[in-house]
């Protein structure tokens, strides 16, 4: 005889009775409670699933009245019973509430009982089955406490037509209204009549209809009537589905928010309008400066002539006094002539277009150093390597320099030789650093600031004599070829005044500039 396979023996769903199949899948299912009722609410079947839910064997449960899963409160009210005559009159209740273990601990069920006819329409009893919802109950509570518990945020929410249907205490805070006075009104009472009457809450909906949500800022108004500057996100909320059950809404007021913004805005207006008066004083102050100091160097120069000729031709008709008082008319002359020509830079600085291109480091110092009154000597030492060039205007860049020079070799100490020396260095960014360090009588911290402005003098013309205008042509000049400038210096330990400039290694430096002219 043949031996017969294991998959012969295997038995076939197709080949079970149809109630042993339905039996094994209601035993196969655990995280449902399936059982039966008669028509007086007796157990008379449970599953696997029922016993791990309520934790009752199927011997302690058959025959029982259905009533002891129920808490005492509902048992008091008669609900079990109420629930039954529902699906029997309607063929179907569905409920959510409190259910009981054997152990007396509670459980969020939902819970369906329907009712099961034979094949006559006759009433045989009822099917039930509970499934376990605690942990989704105790999620929606916490969620609803944190929502109902915000303050600072207006959560609320909308049916797909716009009217509330639920209220957060922040809500109850920014707009005023307490939750029985809104609930089921259209949430367009918050929006000014001119937002309404422009139809703004209904294009808020469609667009979060359309695109999931919709986020603006404007007025809204309180319940009082006062208004406050919103913050405010309105999400479209869908079913699983994806049909659209309603909206969320999120509030909040910025309206300090709103009013510092606005507050910087006209502070940047009035600072626009002060900027261009005081650019368009300057404007007229340098054009009026360079035409006086245009207009004095004739006078001054006639001074100076002829006070040169008094002392040449009648020093020997004049006594000790009158000599001296021809030397101060020179010498006045002299300063006054001076203090006319560094104005006249100083406003051409701020006139004239400086292009930029590239200028040898060593050959504008060697220039800057001829154009000193006096011969430096050894008093200066130049560390600069022949190869160093930047993006300059190479006159602008002489001049700096001799300002910066002249001003290192005039601030020595008393009864010292002066010595300064010019270095350049480049930096990591491609920039190159010339500075110009002496070992003078050095800058106090709080007036390093002060001596790059016009006629900032921190000396005694007696002392340390000058115009006052050097420093402030080095800063002018360096701004205009757009770079950098700066100062290091301690109190009787000398100084070192920088400037910055772009290093110039090819004409590719010239093409990243594009020939910048400011």
């Amino acid at each position: 005889m043949a031996s017969r396979t294991t998959a012969e023996f295997r038995p076939n769903l197709s080949q079970l009775p149809s109630e042993k199949l339905f039996r094994y899948l209601i035993d196969s299912v655990w995280d449902y409670a399936i059982f039966l009722l008669d028509l007086e609410g007796h157990v008379s079947s449970w599953n696997p699933g029922a016993q791990r839910l309520k934790q009752y064997t199927s011997a302690e449960v058959i025959g029982k009245d259905f009533s002891i899963f129920y808490t005492a409160a509902d048992r008091d009210r008669g609900k079990p019973a109420i629930e039954l005559a529902v699906a029997a009159k309607t063929g179907k209740f569905e409920d959510e509430g409190w259910r009981v273990r054997k152990d007396g601990s509670r459980f969020w069920a939902n819970v369906i009982i329907t009712r099961i006819n034979d094949e006559h329409g006759s009433h045989l009893g009822f099917g039930k089955i509970t499934r376990d919802l605690t942990e989704r109950r105790h999620a929606e509570q916490l969620y609803r406490l944190l929502v109902e518990s915000v303050e600072d945020y207006a959560i609320y929410s909308l049916d797909p037509t716009g009217n509330i249907t639920s209220w957060n205490i922040g809500v109850e805070r920014i707009k005023g209204y307490k939750a029985d006075e809104v609930i089921g009104k259209h949430f367009s009472i918050f929006y000014t009549p001119q937002d309404v009457s422009a139809g703004v809450p209904q294009r808020a909906m469609g667009t979060a209809a359309r695109e999931g949500h919709y986020e603006s800022e404007g007025w809204r108004v309180r319940k009082d009537g006062s208004k406050f500057w919103s913050s405010v996100v309105l999400s479209a909320i869908h079913d699983e589905e994806g049909n659209l059950v309603g909206f969320s809404k999120v509030t909040r007021d910025i309206t300090d928010r709103k009013q510092l913004i606005d507050q910087l805005n006209q502070h940047a207006r009035d600072l626009e309008i002060e900027v261009a008066e005081r650019e368009r004083a300057n404007t007229e102050l340098e054009a009026f400066s360079y035409s006086v100091s245009h207009d004095l160097r004739a006078p001054l120069r006639a001074i100076g002539g002829f006070s040169e000729a008094l002392k040449e031709d009648y020093i020997q008709k004049l006594d000790q006094i009158g000599i001296g008082y021809v030397n101060e008319i020179i010498a006045a002359s002299t300063r006054m002539n001076k203090l006319v020509e560094d104005l006249l830079d100083y406003s051409r600085l701020g006139r004239a277009e400086l292009p930029r291109g590239p200028a040898e480091v060593l050959e504008a110092v060697n220039k800057a150093l001829q154009q000193l009154d006096e011969p430096c000597g050894k008093r200066t030492t130049v560390e600069i390597a022949p190869s160093d060039s930047v993006l300059a205007h190479e006159a602008t860049l002489v001049q700096v320099i001799s300002n910066l020079v002249s001003n290192a070799l005039k601030f020595h100490a008393r009864n010292a030789e002066p010595k300064v020396t010019i270095r350049s260095t480049i930096g990591p960014d491609k920039w190159l650093r010339l500075s110009v360090r002496d070992e003078g009588i050095g800058i106090a911290k709080h007036h390093q600031e002060r001596i790059f402005q016009v006629f900032e003098r921190l000396h005694d013309r007696e002392a340390y004599p000058g115009t006052g205008i050097g420093l402030a042509i080095v800063k002018r000049g360096i701004e205009r070829m757009g770079g950098r400038y700066g100062l290091e210096s301690e109190l009787n330990e000398g100084s070192i005044f920088w400037i910055e400039l772009p290093f110039y290694e090819s004409k590719n430096d010239l093409e990243r500039e594009d020939n910048f002219i400011d």
